[in-house]
């Protein structure tokens, strides 16, 4: 199977990348609508009275990065999607690409930052209000702590990569100047 070019695995890829982009704004708009629901939906309520104001802080904001996440997911596919369409259309050692590469590191550092205040802000609700058990305190915040270090070293992996395509597109360059 061609790597490169039209009908080969980097446009398969690309038309797979606009699918997920499509599934993620969905999820993000039913998110958005169901944090907006439920935050509305217990302040007109009398459950504030009852002392779940802890629980609505802390579903709001794990709802909250959810949908940031997710948002800042979509500029991070968009920006794969754009490398993959200039694979499809040959063109491997374009400067875009670097700027494309570049973003994609950027954003999955600012999602691994999105996680360590979720972390934060979480770790302080938890124990300030006492909410769960502690099995279910360190489940949470080891599953938050492991998506911010996933994301971290996505990022400083890109980065690397973007490094290493620069370098291939110079050599290319200069390759080009001696002949």
């Amino acid at each position: 199977m061609k790597v490169l070019g039209e009908k080969s695995l980097s446009s398969k890829v690309e038309n797979g990348l606009k699918i997920l982009f499509c599934i993620i704004a969905f999820i993000d708009i039913i998110t958005f609508i169901v944090c907006a629901f439920n935050l509305f939906s217990n302040f007109t309520s009398m459950s504030m009275v009852e002392n779940y104001l802890s629980k609505i802080l802390l579903e709001t904001i794990i709802s909250i990065v959810i949908l940031s996440t997710g948002i800042v997911a979509l500029f991070i596919i968009y920006q794969f999607i754009l490398v993959f369409k200039n694979l499809r259309e040959n063109k491997l050692f374009e400067s875009n690409n670097i700027k494309y590469l570049r973003n994609v590191s950027r954003l999955s550092v600012v999602i691994s930052i999105l996680y360590i205040c979720c972390l934060v802000a979480t770790s302080i609700i938890l124990r300030q209000y006492g909410m769960f058990d502690t099995l279910n305190n360190i489940l949470i915040e080891t599953l938050i702590f492991v998506f911010a270090i996933v994301f971290l070293v996505f990022g400083v992996g890109i980065k690397i990569l973007n490094e290493i395509y620069k370098k291939a597109i110079e050599y290319k360059e200069e390759n080009e100047f001696t002949i």
